[in-house]
């Protein structure tokens, strides 16, 4: 097993059996599933050794009889559990004996399969002397290994399983997670779980566990999946749209999630809601866009006619998405692109945050930067930022604008950042600049 990939399951399950709050658990499982699952589609992992045409998963021993070798790893999991949760009394980081065998139990768990695991589930409930939360974080584990390759067996699994999970958490997740990878190859076969079992399992099919549906749809049939928001009677269909954008993962599928979203609120008739639905998903191509480069970014956008309104949207996303070396680039598309009353503020929002990250490459960008009004409200948003450690580099930077307001209120700012345990200087540049 690479690191890499235990590293990501060790995060998840420690935190599932560990005091962790519920919404910081939710929260870090789900961020390391996403990379167990990124992660190990990329080396070929597989979780189902009966499929002898899909990619080579990691196995321990495919040798002798299943429901003995489930038995046998179940028994090594509970034991393994009881361990933990002595070990949580004590308190500390786990250590690099418990950390190798932690890695060594998941592997385990790997090469299950889902007939094996219902027997490992089995058995896991019926260990009466583990704490319940114990519990549903074992057997929630033990059915997200199937999530990725197999979400219908996982989500069978859980049915089974569903009176451990209680309230949003880890069984939210799971369904989440499975009906998002189901509906990627089956959109209706999803839906159709969703119909049968929301009234089953109100407090599990929540409206995560829907948006879950709606963004593996989305890469398929975006069409339907901005009708199922109205469908599934989503309460905030704004988070229901961000999560319809991030499934596009090529400029294609991007364009496709484009047309239907604009097709979507051409059927709306309120005004405000069509706004805030198309700046929620256009936010969410510019978070992407910025990751992807500016090169291939800029060529999408061009080839996509986007409504000045759709590139003020753009624009706003980028202020923390571009990456830091190409921040200037953006900048300057951003003045380019939008009349200047309507660019200002998405300049300054993207210089701020590129000069509290590194504000040697912002400066280095702004002395090569061409002369205009771009450049002169990079200038005042820098000055501005970096006055409150460097007020003698802001004061530089402020007296190359043109004289005038934006000068004087740049100055007046960096007099108010200047640190107060330089007074003498504080006084000397309030004095030289004449400031009231």
């Amino acid at each position: 097993m690479k690191i890499s990939i235990a590293a990501s399951i060790l995060i998840l399950l420690v935190a599932a059996l560990f005091g962790v709050p519920n919404h910081q658990r939710l929260i870090i499982i789900r961020e390391s599933h996403a990379k167990l699952v990124a992660t190990a589609a990329q080396l070929g992992v597989s979780l189902d050794p009966s499929h002898p045409g899909d990619p080579v998963r990691i196995t321990k021993s495919n040798r002798g009889n299943k429901e003995m070798d489930a038995k046998a790893a179940a028994v090594e999991f509970i034991a393994f559990a009881r361990e933990l949760e002595a070990w949580e009394k004590k308190g500390g980081p786990p250590d690099d004996v418990r950390q190798k065998r932690i890695l060594e139990i998941l592997d385990r768990m790997m090469s299950l399969d889902s007939a094996q695991l219902k027997i490992l589930i089995t058995e896991v409930r019926a260990a009466s002397d583990l704490k319940d939360e114990t519990r549903q974080g074992l057997i929630g584990f033990s059915i997200m290994t199937l999530a990725n390759d197999h979400p219908q067996s996982a989500l069978a699994l859980f049915t089974e399983s569903s009176d451990l999970f209680k309230g949003e958490g880890m069984g939210s997740h799971v369904i989440s997670s499975s009906l998002a990878k189901w509906a990627e190859d089956d959109p209706l076969g999803a839906l159709d779980w969703v119909r049968k079992n929301s009234a089953k399992f109100p407090d599990l099919v929540t409206d995560d566990a829907k948006r879950g549906l709606i963004s593996g749809t989305a890469a398929q049939d975006p069409g339907l999946a901005f009708k199922l928001i109205g469908e599934l009677g989503i309460k905030d269909s704004s988070q229901a749209i961000s999560s319809i954008a991030r499934a596009a993962s090529t400029p294609e599928e991007r364009t496709n999630i484009l047309a239907a979203l604009r097709e979507h609120l051409a059927g709306l008739t309120v005004e405000q809601a069509k706004r805030d639905i198309s700046n929620a998903a256009i936010r969410e191509f510019a978070q992407s866009i910025g990751k992807e480069g500016f090169d291939a970014g800029s060529q999408w956008i061009a080839s996509s006619n986007l409504t000045p309104a759709e590139l003020e949207s753009f624009a706003d996303g980028l202020k923390s998405a571009s990456k830091t070396s190409e921040s200037g680039r953006w900048i300057e598309w951003i003045g380019n692109n939008l009349p200047p009353e309507k660019a200002a503020d998405k300049i300054e929002n993207i210089v701020g945050n590129w000069t509290r990250n590194d504000y040697q490459a912002a400066g280095k960008w702004l002395t090569s930067a061409p002369d205009g009004p771009t450049k002169n409200t990079a200038i005042r948003r820098y000055a501005e930022t970096v006055s409150k450690y460097e007020p003698e580099t802001a004061a530089q930077w402020a007296m190359t604008l043109p004289p005038g307001k934006d000068r004087d209120k740049t100055l007046k700012t960096i007099y108010q950042n200047w640190p107060e345990d330089d007074p003498a200087a504080k006084d000397a540049f309030k004095q030289q600049h004449d400031i009231k």
